[in-house]
Parts: C-alpha cells; structure tokens; sequence
C-alpha cells in the first residue's frame, strides 16, 4: 500500500523544535506586561487589575490541484495579537458590556486580532503591544463606567456570578512548531489525486488540497501565567460538485486530518471514487420529499448530528442563556436516553484508533485543558467552560477558545450500545409502529464549508428558507435512503433537515449503535466521537437552495 508521508518524503519537509528553549517574543511580552501594570492609569480610574498577551505564530502550507493542474502553492505565515485587559476587580470588570446593534468601531477591529512582527524583531512587537494596550486600557475604563451605570438603573433580583473566575497560574515551555515543507514533493501526489474526478465528466467543479499548519501560541499574564506550545496538524481536502436535471446542486466535501503528516493514499483514492460516483448516482434519483419519521443516521455521520444539536448546548453561553435558549436550568435532570454519556476530553488525540483534531494542552486564557464529564446515564452534569464563570458554575475548565466556548473532543458513549444491523430492523420496526411505508437511513453528510482558493463559504445552523421553517445547516447529508418495511432501498437526493427544539430533538434518540466514528469539526477545532444514531422523528423536505440549469456545452475534453 503506498503512503503519502510528509515527515519520511525528506528530512526538508518537516521538523519540530525539540529543545524547549524560551522565545524572545515571551520575554518581550512579559516586559511590556509588567511596565504596563506598573504604570497605565488615567486620572482619577483604576489601574488594570488583570491583563494577559496571547501572541500566535501560524504557519501554513498549501497545495491544491483540480483535476490534474494545481491551482494554488504556497506558503504563509502571521502572528496575531489578543490582548485581555480587565478593570475592576474579579467580581464585577469591564466585560460583557452590551453593544449597540449596528454599532461599528474600526479600532477595536483593528486591535482586536492585530497583526504583529513574525520575526523576532521585539523592539516592533512592543510597539504593537503598546499601542494595543493603550486601546485595550481607554476602552475597559469606558465601557466599566457604562455596565457601573447599566447595574445602578436596573439592579438585578438574583446574586450575579463574579465577571472572571480566579485561577492558578501555569508555565509552560514547551516545543515550537516549525515547519519546513517541500511543496514540490506535494505537488505531483495532489495533482495525480485531483486528475481521478477527470473521468467523471459529469462532476462540474473538483479539487484536492493539501494543508499543513504550524501553529505555536505565546502566553503572559499578570497572575503569573508563562505559556509557550506549538502544534503541528496536517489536512487532506476533497470537493467535487455537480448538478441534477432539476438544476439541484449536489455537492460533498471530506477532509482527512493527521499528525504526523502520513495519509494513505490509497484510501484517499478509493474516497474520491466513491464521492465522485456517489454524486453521479444521485443525479438520477428520486429528489426528496416532506418527510417526518423515524430515521437512522450512521457513524460517522452521526458525529456531524451530535456536533450540529447537541454541542452548542454543553458550551456555557451567558447571552444565550439571557434570551432562555441553552440547558442552565436542566442541570440535575435527564436530558437524553439513559444509557448515554457524554464528554468533552481535548488530553487526548486518539479514540480507539481515531484520529481526534480538538487536542491542546492550554486554552486562549492560559487555563490547563481538562476532561468534563457533562452527562453521565443521561442526566446533565454541568458545561464546558471559559473563566466567564455562570451560575453553579464558578471555576473554567480550559475551554476558551477563538473567542468563546468550543469543543475539543466530544464523545458520546452508550452503556447498552447495538449493532447496525439491530439498529436497522428497529428503524423497521419503528416504521411499521407509526404506520409509515419507509424510514429514513442517512450514511454520509458533507462539512458545512467549502474553500475556493482562500475563500471561504459557510452555511449557518439555523438559515432560514421561506415557508416560515429554519434548517439545521451545521448538518447536511449527500446519501440518504429510503428504507421501507420490506427492507429494500431507494436513493434519495437534496435531502435537507428541519430545525426543531434541540432539546426535543434530543429526547427522540431511541437507541444507539457500538460503531463509533469521528467527525471533526469546522477548519479541524474539534472533534465529535459518536456511534450510528435511532432517532423516532427527525422532519425533512427537498432542498430550495441554488437551483441553476446545466452548463449549455459539453465539458471541452483535450
């Protein structure tokens, strides 16, 4: 079997910084830090009671091909700068200060994600600092003052949790990531992948993309945190699209993660035959139907269900919670099937032989990963959590990331887990119970993304269609079938699942399989381990979105 290998092609291709030796960048850091606690005040305000630097050097390399020619090689690298400066005390700061709804201040833009030196030019990364800090500090003091009033005009009846939880220290140095990659190895292995979807002339756009990223994050605070730690993560992109008579469009999308940069080849092969004819097939099926059933969604499209219903409601989300959304008041209570429970465990990069991408040691706010147990038999056991404490909840658990709360690595488990087969004469047996002629058996979903080149096209859970009724967009599934009570099978095509009370959705799990798989999340953050899942209703109906009429010509061949 060949291997496609980063790490064996060439010692050039790639390598870690074994010796965990100290950037200059945090000395840096914690020299303005320090000169800035001592010194920043205004007038007649408080002094920053907290501030923390989070610098991250990320390095890219990308090979992309369509069928057969590559389209885009090349390599980038920025460091950007988050800067988290608090006024007040632990109790009651600056943050969470409600904004106008059109409201638009191209400075904190500016400074929010800003864009520093990627050398080691310290005298220019200060500069930044201060410039940052400065904005950082006019602004808390501004915005204190408005949530100070906000509090005085309309006190709140309960005891309000404290801003920002109070937490130990950590340092860490640990290894860069550096990468050095030949894009000249890569670029004859994408191209001769990508080539495979020119023998389907009926696939209008394809591509194959290779990505390897480095990314090294550096992190000060005033409590005493120090953080130096780098990462390496390899993908493998596949895309093709075309369209039915009809105009519908049809489209899948896969990526293949990995550590040490080693893809096999051979299964990335198979995978672009399968979706190229999968996709040709469905060109000539049956287009979808309203539909409110039972329905059977397998590993690992499984994973893409649990990541796009159940998820967000685990992270601790204060505003949506302020608008009655989310599970804070469930707390103690069943919430899903009885025999299952749920983790989150970002420790870990491996399942049971599954490759998991939501790994990391530190979070954005230098808080130490850590696993949570957040329902055990069902019953809800508490949230993934930042050091924006909520209530019953007043310590973080290192799950701040890009801004918010995220997952690492979810994983569902069953203590009475069946197989398919089971399963799917329980889907049957479901049908028959509800008198309808058919189920639904939904095999493979695509990520809710697709690039062109560096352009990125999202699909958002909970898009709005006409006729009043919202999609579960983080969810999207390219093979379903119509199993009906004789156990025969029918294709289907634009299949498109209606959004409904997640947590009525939840309650509908009727049982769940032993075959777990792995579905990683948007750009590789995360990670979503899940078995083949028995839902009693899950409602569905024809997709409305991009119908266009075929290209006029024929494909022009040579």
């Amino acid at each position: 079997m060949r291997s496609l290998k980063i790490v064996c092609l060439s010692l050039a291709i790639c390598s870690f910084a074994w010796a965990a030796s100290q950037n200059p960048i945090l000395a840096a850091m914690q020299s303005e830090l320090d000169r800035s606690m001592q010194n920043l005040r205004m007038e007649e305000q408080e002094r920053p009671y907290f501030l923390s630097y989070l610098v991250t050097d990320q390095t890219y390399v990308t090979v992309e091909a369509s069928l057969g020619a590559i389209t885009q090689s090349d390599e980038s690298r920025n460091h950007r700068l988050s800067v988290d400066l608090r006024v007040g005390s632990y109790e009651l700061d600056n943050s969470g200060v409600k904004k106008q709804r059109w409201s638009y201040d191209p400075d904190e833009w500016k400074y929010s994600n800003m864009q520093v030196p990627i050398d080691d030019d310290t005298i220019g990364l200060k500069h930044q600092l201060w410039l940052a800090t400065d904005y950082a500090y006019k602004k808390a003091v501004e915005d204190f003052s408005k949530k100070a009033r906000e509090i005085a005009l309309n006190p709140e009846d309960e005891e309000r949790p404290p801003d920002f939880s109070q937490e130990d220290p950590e340092v860490y140095i640990g290894d860069e990531a550096k990468i050095a990659a030949d894009r000249k190895e890569w670029e004859p292995r994408i191209m001769r992948c990508s080539a495979l979807f020119a023998e389907y002339e009926d696939i209008l756009i394809s591509r194959v993309r290779f990505d390897a990223q480095a990314k090294t994050a550096y992190f000060v605070s005033s409590e005493g945190s120090k953080i130096q730690d780098g990462d390496l993560l390899y993908s493998l992109e596949i895309e093709s699209s075309t369209r039915a008579e009809d105009g519908m469009p049809l489209r899948d999308f896969r990526r293949f993660y990995s550590y040490d940069g080693t893809f096999d080849e051979a299964q990335i092969e198979a995978e672009i035959t399968r979706m190229a004819e999968r996709l040709v097939t469905l060109k000539d099926t049956e287009a979808c139907e309203q539909y409110a059933g039972p329905v059977l969604i397998e590993a690992q499209a499984s994973g893409a269900f649990v990541s796009a219903v159940l998820a967000p409601l685990l992270n601790a989300d204060k505003k949506l919670w302020e608008k009655g959304g989310g599970l804070q008041d469930k707390v103690g209570q069943r919430v899903i099937l009885p025999s299952i429970s749920v983790y989150d465990d970002p420790t870990i990069d491996t399942y049971k032989g599954l490759t998991l991408v939501g790994h990391y040691r530190f979070d954005d706010q230098g808080v130490a990963a850590q696993k949570v147990n957040l329902i055990e038999r069902g019953v809800l056991n508490g949230f993934l959590l930042s050091r924006s404490p909520v209530k019953g909840f007043d310590k973080s658990n290192g799950h701040s990331r890009d801004g918010g709360v995220e997952i690492g690595n979810l994983i569902l488990e069953s203590s009475a887990p069946q197989s398919f087969a089971r399963l799917k004469s329980r889907l049957i047996a479901e049908c028959k119970k509800q008198g309808r002629p058919y189920g639904l058996l939904v095999t493979s979903v695509r990520l809710p993304e697709s690039r062109s080149g560096r352009r990125i096209i999202y699909s958002f859970s909970g898009e709005s269609e006409g006729e009043g009724r919202r999609v579960l967009g983080q969810f999207q599934p390219v093979a379903v079938y119509k199993v009906y009570t004789d156990g025969s099978e029918e294709l289907l095509r634009g299949v498109q699942v209606l959004s409904s009370s997640p947590l009525a959705t939840l309650g509908k799990i009727i049982a769940v399989g032993n075959d777990p798989g792995a579905w990683s999340t948007s750009f590789g953050t995360g990670s979503v381990v899940a078995p083949s899942i028995l839902l009693s209703e899950l409602e569905v109906r024809k997709t409305k979105e991009g119908m266009r009429t075929l290209p006029i010509l024929p494909p022009p061949g040579e």
